[in-house]
């Protein structure tokens, strides 16, 4: 694929849907700040631009790609989001609000960072309606070409709808540069695409729902460059790090092409979206999100290989109730989720009990799927999270979010799978001491 042509193409697919791809445009080259005033008048006929930056990315390249614009001619505000007490900022309704009343009349929003600030860019740029353009400074998550923003309300995680930006632009010495913990968790996040996308082919076979096998492969091409050789990622070197941004990229865009999280967010980021709201609960630091993925994907790829590995097996009823002693304050917005799913959860129990569709089912989600080993040595040799204690977990904490992720969203993932065979919770904790 000529990744540079398949932004802004437009294509019918056989999925039925006409894919407009966005960003239309894409630029990662050494003089990617001096491009930004250009950039943006493309996608604006304003000159009024605000360029959020936090204390770290101000330094990386906040300030200079404010000046760059400021120099040519474009009206900016340079607005700085806090730090919490914790450490970097959130993306929260609290930030967002704050950030809200900060933001004067502006034509276009330009994040300069990685997740949290793209993502407060995104939502305040989609509420207003106005365009923004991310500049990235790591290869650390696919939310920069995406229309989905990762938004935690009330300590629950939730998925918010946005638009995905026209532009992004980058500096292939800044991506080198950034914290390798960032890189690292941009693998991780990238990674989770074979137990993401087989959690939605199953519910596309069961319940029928919408299924894109475009989508899928997008990133078919050049997974096996960080697949097989992550060791290029952990030397830095600048064409690995580029192919790394390259998947993300397209990994957004396919959520775009979709209007749904679910080509790259399955069981595996729930596990993910667990400990990030068990840290909202208790204080417990989280780590990255895709160092959190990455160990989720292992964790995932075991679970499925347990399942699929199940012959003529005896569904159990669905689970009524989510653990209320373990969510605590969180209990009623994840029931409010959770009771979305029940009746699908009953159906797939029904569905399944028929002749053949079990093996019918397997046969089409196990070529689907990489081997945790697979995984666990790509992450390894990347250098990145792979075991609990790489994100501040011990074995209780992982597996108490490895056996509680399914409670946390509507969808049905091989999470749900799991418990109604009835592996769980024994596989939980059998693939915990064995992966991670």
């Amino acid at each position: 694929m000529d990744i540079q042509a398949f932004f802004g193409s437009a294509f019918d697919c056989p999925c039925g849907k006409r894919h407009q791809i966005l960003p239309r445009r894409v630029v990662v080259t050494d003089d990617a700040v001096a491009q930004m005033p250009a950039l943006c008048g493309q996608v604006t006929a304003g000159r009024r631009a605000a360029v959020l930056m936090d204390v770290r990315t101000a330094e990386v390249a906040g300030r200079t790609v404010a000046a760059a614009m400021g120099q040519a001619g474009w009206q900016v505000d340079e607005i700085v989001i806090p730090d919490t007490p914790k450490g970097s900022p959130v993306c929260d309704d609290a930030t967002h609000d704050a950030l809200d009343r900060r933001l004067g009349p502006v034509d276009l929003i330009v994040p300069v960072g990685s997740g949290v600030l793209c993502d407060l860019g995104k939502w305040s740029a989609f509420q207003r309606p106005i365009p923004f353009v991310p500049f990235a400074t790591a290869a650390s998550m696919n939310g920069y070409s995406s229309a989905n923003i990762a938004i935690t309300r009330g300590g629950v995680k939730a998925l918010g709808e946005a638009a995905a930006p026209p532009a992004v632009a980058s500096c292939p010495a800044i991506l080198a540069a950034a914290p390798y913990e960032m890189t690292a968790s941009g693998l991780g996040d990238v990674l989770a695409k074979s137990v993401s996308s087989a959690d939605w082919y199953m519910a596309h076979l069961l319940f029928g729902d919408f299924y894109c096998q475009a989508a899928v492969d997008l990133i078919a091409d050049i997974e096996p460059l960080y697949l097989e050789h992550s060791a290029d990622l952990a030397a830095r070197r600048p064409a690995a790090i580029r192919t790394l941004l390259d998947a993300l990229l397209l990994t957004g865009s396919a959520m775009t092409m979709v209007g749904t999280s679910t080509p790259a967010s399955g069981g595996e980021h729930y596990v993910s979206h667990t400990l990030d709201m068990m840290t909202a609960i208790d204080g417990h630091p989280h780590d990255l999100h895709g160092r959190q993925v990455g160990i989720g994907t292992i964790l995932g790829s075991a679970l499925y290989r347990r399942v699929l590995a199940a012959e003529s097996p005896d569904f159990r009823p669905p689970q009524e109730t989510i653990d209320k002693k373990f969510w605590g304050r969180l209990t009623e917005p994840l029931t409010a989720l959770y009771v979305q799913k029940l009746p699908r959860l009953r159906q797939l129990k029904q569905k399944l009990s028929a002749g053949g569709a079990w093996d019918d089912l397997r046969r089409s989600l196990s070529p689907m799927l990489r081997p945790p080993e697979v995984i666990s040595k790509c992450l390894q040799a990347g250098g990145a999270a792979y075991r609990a204690e790489h994100i501040g977990c011990d074995r209780r904490r992982l597996l108490d979010a490895f056996l509680h992720a399914h409670q946390i969203r509507d969808r049905v993932t091989v999470l749900d799978l799991a418990w109604m065979l009835g592996l769980m919770p024994q596989a939980a904790a059998d693939i915990v001491d064995r992966w991670a």
